[in-house]
């Protein structure tokens, strides 16, 4: 949570403001409704690059939001209102920090641009893909796909039954994936493109889609089927670069 978001949030406790509680999204730490304010507020001076006011509805997860009370409550010395164990570690929500850190909500499709030609841009994109593993897979399913691995695996799913149910097992972690990631679209031939486009189809709406590709195979973006073009054209664009992540 924006520390500008909880300072309005604190605000909304000497008046009565309207709560939308439905519908605004997930907290990846409870898995409960998050919070939004009916109507929009003024942002904290300074709180953003350009230093102006902004105004924005804050959004927020009820149960973080009594944890952050009741630590700050014991910090002064009293006692937790909402029966917090303070001294457990405070979960961290992965996804609100690469949001505030990187600019990416991750709840939402990414197409993720690097280049084999500069090093540092892929290990770069490694470590993205590895943090989002190591961290959001803390919290939601989190599956990496090599496509040249999932189309052998496909292709070899009639030699045995092993194989069959190597595959069906890829095929559900597939479908039932919060969040999948390509890596990459470069890394297949142009004869398994309908094969990974079908795979990509099969994600489930309310997942998200990280692709990584480099300048060599952002063609086949234009080749993903209607429905998957359209929803990858309203995909965050990252450009990962040695310099780091940039939108």
């Amino acid at each position: 949570m924006m520390i500008e978001e909880k300072e309005a949030i604190d605000h909304f406790a000497n008046y009565e403001v309207e709560i939308i509680k439905e519908g605004v999204g997930t907290c990846s730490i409870h898995h409960c409704n998050l919070w939004q304010a009916q109507r929009e507020v003024n942002s904290m001076a300074g709180s953003s690059k350009s230093g102006e006011k902004r105004t924005y509805q804050p959004r927020f997860c009820p149960q973080c939001q009594n944890e952050y009370k009741d630590r700050k409550l014991v910090e002064l010395g009293a006692s937790p209102e909402y029966g917090t164990d303070v001294t457990k570690p405070q979960e961290v929500d992965y996804f609100e920090k690469i949001k505030l850190q990187k600019g990416v909500d991750l709840r939402k499709d990414v197409v993720v641009k690097y280049d084999y030609a500069d090093e540092l841009s892929v290990n770069n994109a490694e470590s993205f893909v590895k943090w989002i593993t190591d961290n959001i897979g803390q919290s939601v399913k989190v599956k990496v796909i090599r496509p040249d691995k999932y189309a052998e695996q496909r292709r070899n799913r009639f030699m045995s039954e092993e194989e069959k149910q190597k595959f069906l097992k890829l095929k559900y972690d597939i479908e039932t994936a919060d969040i999948l990631i390509l890596n990459s679209l470069a890394d297949f031939v142009d004869k398994e493109l309908e094969d990974i486009n079908a795979m990509l189809l099969s994600v489930k709406e309310t997942g998200t889609i990280v692709i990584l590709t480099i300048p060599e195979s952002d063609y086949r973006l234009e080749q993903l089927p209607i429905r998957l073009r359209k929803r990858i054209n309203k995909a965050q664009i990252m450009n990962i670069s040695s310099k780091g992540i940039q939108r």
